[in-house]
């Protein structure tokens, strides 16, 4: 009797586990969402703005991180790419010595200079989040 009692809740708990499992795959599976969909928010692109005004435009000019160029380098790739780029190889002076805080407002505001549109939520800094979301126009 004790066996049968035993071996049902070890085969609920596995079923269960089975289950959870089944459902983390479909999460994974389910689609990037893209940055034609309002992934920053329009406050955060404007003080991403002064900050590249204050950091960047020294050594880039705003015409060179948009239109065909900024597409085709970042075009269908992860938008956690480009935030990492930045973080990690930004300013050239002092590559990495930028905040997440910064890197985050810089992305939002090369999203708005190549007509990605806002939306109300800001943009996260969170890894995990960033590689949901893929450079797409629509």
């Amino acid at each position: 009797m004790r066996a049968t009692g035993w071996t049902t809740a070890f085969t609920a708990c596995m079923l269960t586990g089975l289950a959870r499992g089944g459902a983390a795959q479909q999460v994974d599976s389910a689609p990037a969402r893209s940055t034609g969909t309002g992934v920053y928010a329009a406050r955060q692109a404007a003080r991403g703005q002064d900050s590249y005004a204050l950091m960047c435009q020294t050594c880039h000019t705003p015409d060179t991180h948009n239109g065909a160029a900024f597409w085709n380098n970042w075009g269908g790739r992860e938008l956690w790419e480009l935030f990492r780029y930045i973080k990690e190889s930004m300013p050239k002076g002092d590559p990495g010595s930028l905040t997440t805080q910064e890197t985050t407002l810089l992305v939002a505001y090369l999203l708005k200079m190549n007509g990605m549109p806002a939306g109300p939520d800001e943009l996260p800094a969170d890894s995990m989040a960033l590689k949901a979301l893929r450079f797409e126009r629509e």
